[in-house]
């Protein structure tokens, strides 16, 4: 089985995530994907850290694929969302399948500063969003040979796949900013996720 990984924050959780793993799902023939909201972001500040039960359910909400199964993996792990504890983890309840970890570009750039990133590379493929313009391909390829001696021809290289795609321009930050100042953000998240947000007066909206 072909089992995907895709961690985060999810600080809401918006379409441009629903998009990036169904992309990745579909291209890659992944059996299962695992959506993994982080109990304490290693590469991200705290401030507007939703609590970790309400982002889990609203990855609920959000990832309703039959592919995706959202997990309390880290959330309820004693110590910190280290991707590296959660693959192996993973890895010991299927032990026999092939593993797959889905980030973006801007991860990927820093990769090397990630805790045990060459133990996650022996042990996955990782799989980088890229936009889809030449300039932002060449720069993940030189990354990945500069960093790692991994050469990439063309979209693939030793346990590196890159995936261009049309780029998301929206953030999870840039949406909690639109909901404090009374914005309408129906467009950018799932609509089960918008009226979880509003019902509980999540980002500074109104509660309903």
């Amino acid at each position: 089985m072909k089992i995907g990984i895709f961690g985060g924050t999810f600080n809401p959780p918006h379409n441009g995530h629903v998009r990036l793993v169904t992309d990745f799902a579909d291209r890659l023939g992944l059996d299962k994907v695992f959506i993994i909201p982080c109990k304490r972001p290693v590469h991200k500040t705290w401030e507007d850290l939703i609590m970790d039960d309400m982002r889990y359910d609203m990855c609920t909400l959000a990832f309703t694929d039959k592919r995706f199964e959202v997990s309390r993996i880290e959330i309820d792990r004693y110590s910190d969302s280290f991707t590296v504890y959660t693959l192996m983890q993973l890895k010991e309840q299927y032990p026999d399948d092939e593993f797959y970890l889905i980030i973006g570009s801007d991860m990927f750039l820093c990769f090397h500063k990630w805790y045990k990133h060459k133990e996650i590379m022996e042990n996955c493929t990782v799989c980088v969003a890229s936009r889809s313009d030449d300039e932002s391909i060449y720069e993940l390829r030189s990354y990945a040979f500069k960093q790692f001696h991994i050469y990439i021809k063309e979209l693939e290289g030793d346990g590196i796949i890159i995936s261009p795609m049309d780029p998301y321009e929206l953030s999870s930050s840039e949406i909690r900013q639109k909901l404090k100042s009374g914005g309408d953000v129906s467009a950018l998240v799932p609509e089960a996720v918008y009226g979880y947000i509003k019902k509980r007066g999540l980002y500074g909206h109104p509660k309903e």
